[in-house]
């Protein structure tokens, strides 16, 4: 969410996970609180890493934050100082909808001893 739909950063083109197989059921969604996430962001006149951090201190978590560059860092300063409105997480929230497990996790759900397994419902057991 730090940056406009579609483009083309290095870890996206280093990702050996394919983003139409992790992703491509919900693209629709995703691109639709992407943006969303730059829209507010244009309005604000701040990063969209900012809101998307901004977004996650109104929920009860701690995010951690990866920081390689400094404008990671220039981003968590200016989140901290962003408080989103009531209708800013609502146009975020809205259209969210949960995406599958993919990968590692999704191949180890029904494996015994896997906290996944707990993930399962009823019906798959």
């Amino acid at each position: 969410m730090a940056h406009p739909f579609g483009t083309q950063t290095v870890r996206r083109k280093q990702d050996l996970f394919s983003e139409k197989d992790k992703y491509g059921k919900t693209v629709n969604i995703d691109r639709t609180i992407i943006d969303e996430v730059e829209k507010i962001a244009r309005n604000r006149n701040t990063s969209m890493a900012a809101i998307a951090l901004a977004w996650l201190k109104t929920k009860v978590t701690a995010p951690i934050v990866g920081a390689t560059k400094v404008h990671h860092l220039d981003a968590l300063e200016e989140a901290i100082k962003i408080n989103l409105n009531k209708e800013e997480v609502h146009a975020l929230e809205a259209p969210y909808k949960a995406h599958d497990l993919e990968g590692v996790m999704a191949d180890n759900r029904n494996r015994e001893h896997n906290w996944t397994q707990y993930l399962i419902n009823d019906s798959e057991k």
